[in-house]
């Protein structure tokens, strides 16, 4: 028999109380029961008990009380740390991404310093963005600013770097400067492209005379002496520093010239202040003027590349399509005994004997067959002669010329521009061109190339060199039938020099 602790009621060694439902204590319920020993008395009519009827017994419960969750203190170990008991994780906050702010902070820098950081800004937004969005982290919105910052910046140098003749051309044509070199580093040529407008100027080695007016026209004279002949006019620019390193290489990259080839000349032949110096002249030609008329019905640009030293007053310029090297001095120091210029006087046609067509400057050849007339068209080769002839003969549509180039020229000089010929009669007019061939004319070793075009027109060329250093240039025109033309070059030309 068990008392339970709860009720006080006897329980026949049930786990649990049959009037509370109480738990009653395991040792209660597991001992064994003990025999009751009944007394004998008088037995007692038992009384009708009154059927009771069965209440649900209800478990006592008491009241719940709310169990607070047990934070105990974090217990360390190596590698980390363990809690002890229930443990709900902190919720971690975003972080925010570097380069996003980087990113933003050199395009709004950008916009103060002309896009000096625009590029770095590009690259550095960009990662940030993409970072951001990876790991799910603050600050998209400042790199995505910032890349659109940059990235306009960027936008705006290639079409500022696009269109920098225009723009400078129109800052010159406002009074805003002469090139963006000016505006942006402030440096300016001003001094010295007056200085070069307002002198004339000789070509130290042959007499060539570059006078420049107003409006920017110019006149070049092929000898000082001589002004109503044989002279080129039209207009002229001056350029200096890095605007004349991208115009030789935008404007005129048929010379093959890059702004790092112009620097490694300079490091090499200037130093430091080789930028400063470094210069193009360019020669906008619009006609040719020979006894009166003008001879070249196209315009075409002469470029000359090279330096201006201010100290001495001298240009030392190359002419980009011949490759000689031009030193233009002021008039005014000019001595005239310093070189040796032709006769102005040259000798009678009668003097090489009947029939001789020419001068003692540029030789002469004896003329037959045909009617023979002197012309001044002048040939499409580009270049600049001290001296030209030419005769027509209208039967036969023959012409020949005589001539000399400018300059003063070695002797082996006269095979390279023969081939220098054959290349741009086969490259440039597609003729069917033969190979140069060393001769002799004139008295002197020559070099012959000939050409032919579609129509059968034949022009045959010569190049040698006289003992004044003058690069003599000869071409007979002519057809099938009249192969003659080259024949009487070929066999009666004859040079004096006086």
């Amino acid at each position: 028999m068990s008392v339970c602790p709860n009720c006080g009621a006897y329980s026949n060694g049930t786990k649990f109380c049959e009037s509370c439902g109480a738990p009653i204590p395991a040792e209660q319920y597991a001992q064994p029961a003990q025999p009751v020993q009944q007394a004998q008395s008088i037995p007692v009519q038992p009384m009708p008990a009154q059927p009771i009827q069965p209440q649900p017994v209800q478990p006592v419960y008491q009241q719940p009380v709310p169990v607070q969750p047990v934070y105990q203190q974090p217990v360390y170990a190596q590698g980390g740390y363990q809690m002890q008991g229930s443990y709900n994780p902190p919720v971690q906050k975003q972080s925010t991404n570097g380069a996003c702010i980087a990113g933003f902070i050199l395009g709004l820098v950008g916009l103060f310093t002309f896009g000096l950081t625009s590029l770095v800004g590009v690259i550095v937004s960009l990662i940030g963005v993409i970072i951001a969005f990876a790991k799910k982290q603050k600050g998209k919105v400042l790199g995505i600013i910032g890349l659109v910052l940059s990235l306009a910046l960027c936008i705006g140098w290639v079409l500022f770097v696009a269109n920098a003749d225009k723009i400078s051309a129109y800052m010159d044509a406002n009074g805003e400067g002469d090139s963006l070199e000016e505006w942006l580093f402030d440096v300016s040529y001003d001094g010295n492209i007056e200085i070069i407008r307002e002198t004339d100027w000789i070509r130290k080695d042959n007499g060539s005379y570059l006078v420049f007016g107003a409006d920017d026209q110019f006149t070049y004279y092929a000898d000082y002496r001589v002004l109503d002949n044989n002279y080129s006019t039209g207009t002229y620019e001056i350029l200096f520093g890095y605007e004349a390193m991208d115009i030789i290489e935008t404007r005129y990259s048929q010379y093959g010239i890059t702004s790092d080839d112009i620097c490694d000349d300079i490091d090499n032949t200037r130093g430091i202040d080789g930028v400063g110096q470094f210069m193009i002249l360019v020669l906008h030609n619009d006609g040719l003027w020979i006894n009166g008329a003008n001879t070249m019905d196209v315009k075409w640009d002469s470029v000359y590349m090279g330096y201006y030293d201010a100290d001495r007053n001298v240009m030392d310029l190359r002419n980009l399509d011949d490759k000689t090297d031009y030193t233009f001095i002021s008039y005014g120091n000019f001595d005239p005994s310093s070189i040796v210029m032709p006769d102005l006087n040259p000798v009678e046609t009668n003097a090489f004997g009947e029939g001789y067509w020419g001068d003692n400057l540029v030789g002469a050849v004896k003329l037959y067959d045909g009617d023979w007339n002197e012309c001044d068209e002048q040939d499409e080769m580009g270049y600049s002669y001290l001296e030209v002839h030419q005769n027509y003969n209208s039967e036969t549509e023959t012409r020949i010329q005589l001539s000399i180039i400018s300059g003063e020229y070695d002797p082996s000089l006269a095979e390279e521009m023969a081939y220098e010929f054959q290349e741009t009669m086969e490259d440039g007019y597609e003729y069917d061109v033969s190979e140069v061939e060393e001769v002799t004319l004139g008295g002197f070793t020559a070099y012959e190339v000939s050409a032919q075009n579609d129509d059968g027109k034949y022009i045959t060329a010569w190049y040698f060199v006289d003992e004044e250093l003058h690069m003599h240039y000869i071409t007979a025109q002519y057809y099938d039938n009249d192969t003659a033309a080259y024949e009487m070059v070929r066999d009666t030309y004859v040079f004096v020099v006086t």
